[in-house]
């Protein structure tokens, strides 16, 4: 651990001012306000707003339509005066992926308004835009925020993509889901009084708007009855059969696993728009080496393997996401960096596994936000801390409370409760610090987007018009240039070192410089295949080349860019 914040220090050093100029917008930016959370088509707005502002450096495009005709937004950033986007280190971002985790969406919205905004004024910001790419779908879920945000929900619901499933298979499907009954706009829960005995709770004795489970040795006279709702299609059964249910994140082409497996996962990979979307523009965007996901709750930085049955991480691989995850825990305090399948639960098809396993980037799921209402600091929220929050710092916001209502089947009822954005959704007060420190670990993940820099050449006479190159290609930053599991896999081409205005007769990787090692490549010396370096490490290189001169070496990296140097021919001592 005390290794890798030194060498977080050391890459997050204090720099010298910025040289680059602050971007002149074309135009009035938008003027987003990070305490609280916006509607999709407010989100579209923002999003063509910064399109406007920025249009030389902000590209927003389609890149699919959603189950119900909403566009899948992507927005892509860099600086186009240091090249195209699509040759340089990238890292994608997304939000919102499940319907009633809607948060997400807001930091990738901070993270926009800040890189643009701050580009020449830190040079963190401007060293990022400079030399990588950032790409971000900010709503992966648009048909299940709209409803989310524009219908009826519970804290849970919707939750998926708007799906048709029959789930409780009678034939006909989502014709039995939840119902505002009471006509408020927000669906709370239903509890009923029955005679002393039948009950499972019993009402607080300080306040009757909890209930209370009972004890074995005690008798209760109130049941619950879950959230509003009828029995719509009569038989028997109240909320059976709502919308949906196909998770998007169960969904990814990598470890799915059918419905008998796990539930939401759809009928194959791929089979919504939504992900089919991003995963068929992301297989032509070979450059993404970084991901991160958001989703709520619980104050967590998940990295995989999602089951157990899973390949764990390559090693060298894990280097950099234990360097990423550890400080994610400083940046994000109360956050926790944990593995998936053994700190949360079992899942296959998600976001995170597609991207590592499939493009050999380093991808995270950050599940954000915990309400805070542990009031006396026992690690243990209460229902009545719960309650005590609502009543003193959002002054009874939250709960909406209980009413008579006389229903179809359950006769006399009361239905109250938290509102729908209780629990995984900070509060207003809340979401700017939230989104802010999100963004800020996004920041220090693209940080570490492979840096690749050439070291000192060494040159030695090998005959007339003959000489040694070796030369070192450095990786400043922790993100390997080619991953352990891509180099096993073959996901995608090896690192590639060339040299203009010589002859090639022979190239190399150093083993061991000081007793003249070198693993010799047996075919085409002209194309070195080197297999990537390592996060904050480096490989040097060997050619016998036959000339005189300058000739120019290029290394070519699919995650991590391309870089170029001259190097003249000639007798230098060795260092």
């Amino acid at each position: 651990m005390k290794q890798a914040l030194l060498i977080v220090l050391i890459a997050f050093s204090a720099a010298a001012a910025p040289a680059a100029e602050p971007i002149v917008p074309q135009g009035e930016p938008p003027r987003p306000y990070f305490n609280r959370l916006n509607t999709f088509e407010e989100v579209e707005a923002l999003l063509e707003g910064y399109a406007r502002a920025y249009p030389e450096w902000v590209d927003l495009e389609s890149i699919g339509k959603s189950a119900e005709g909403r566009d899948m937004w992507l927005v892509t950033i860099t600086n186009p005066a240091t090249g195209p986007h699509d040759r340089k280190p990238a890292m994608y971002i997304d939000g919102n992926t499940h319907a009633n985790e809607v948060q997400g969406t807001e930091v990738t919205l901070y993270l926009i308004d800040f890189v643009l905004k701050n580009y020449g004024k830190l040079e963190r910001v401007s060293e990022l835009l400079d030399r990588a790419t950032l790409y971000l779908v900010p709503v992966v879920n648009p048909d299940g925020r709209a409803r989310w945000f524009g219908q009826p929900a519970t804290a849970n619901f919707p939750r998926t993509v708007v799906q048709p499933v029959d789930d409780d298979r009678d034939g006909v499907a989502d014709e039995d889901g939840f119902d505002d009954l009471d006509g408020d706009g927000i669906i709370t829960q239903m509890r009923k009084h029955v005679a002393l005995g039948e009950g499972q709770f019993r009402l607080h004795p300080e306040d009757p708007r909890i209930l209370v489970p009972i004890e074995d040795d005690e008798r209760g006279d109130w049941i619950m009855l879950g959230p509003e709702g009828v029995d719509n299609d009569g038989d028997g059964r109240v909320n059976e059969d709502a919308i949906g249910y196909v998770d998007p994140n169960r969904t990814w082409g990598w470890g799915w696993e059918p419905e008998y497996v796990q539930i939401g996962a759809g009928r194959y990979p791929l089979s919504i728009p939504e992900t089919r979307a991003i995963a068929l523009w992301a297989d032509g965007t070979t450059n993404i080496a970084a991901v991160q996901s958001f989703h709520n709750a619980g104050k967590m930085i998940l990295r995989g393997p999602g089951a157990k049955a899973h390949p764990r991480l390559a090693r060298d691989d894990l280097r950099a996401y234990d360097l990423i995850g550890e400080e994610g825990e400083r940046i994000l305090p109360g956050y926790r960096y944990l593995l998936s399948w053994k700190d949360l639960y079992t899942t296959y098809g998600d976001t995170d596994a597609h991207f590592y396993r499939l493009h050999g980037a380093i991808a995270f799921t950050n599940e954000m936000y915990q309400p805070p209402t542990d009031l006396d600091g026992d690690e243990e929220s209460t229902p009545e801390e719960q309650m005590e929050f609502n009543d003193l710092l959002t002054l009874g916001r939250q709960f909406v409370p209980w009413k008579p209502y006389q229903h179809p089947q359950y006769g006399e009822v009361e239905i109250g409760g938290f509102r729908h954005d209780v629990g995984r959704v900070p509060e207003s007060w809340m979401i700017e610090e939230e989104t802010h420190r999100n963004a800020a670990f996004v920041l220090f993940h693209a940080h570490h987007l492979p840096k690749l820099v050439f070291g000192r050449p060494e040159v030695r006479r090998a005959g007339r018009d003959l000489w040694r190159l070796e030369i070192p290609v450095m990786n400043e930053r922790a993100i390997p240039s080619v991953t352990a599991w891509a180099r096993q896999n073959k996901i995608h081409r090896l690192d590639v070192a060339t040299v203009r205005g010589a002859r090639v007769l022979a190239s190399g990787l150093v083993e061991d410089r000081f007793l003249d090692r070198v693993e010799l490549q047996e075919h085409r010396p002209e194309r070195l295949m080197v297999p990537g370096v390592m996060g904050l490490s480096s490989r040097r290189l060997f050619f016998l080349l036959a000339g005189k001169g300058e000739v120019e070496v290029t290394y070519d990296s699919v995650k991590g860019g391309t870089i170029r140097t001259t190097v003249r021919l000639e007798e230098q001592p060795r260092q």
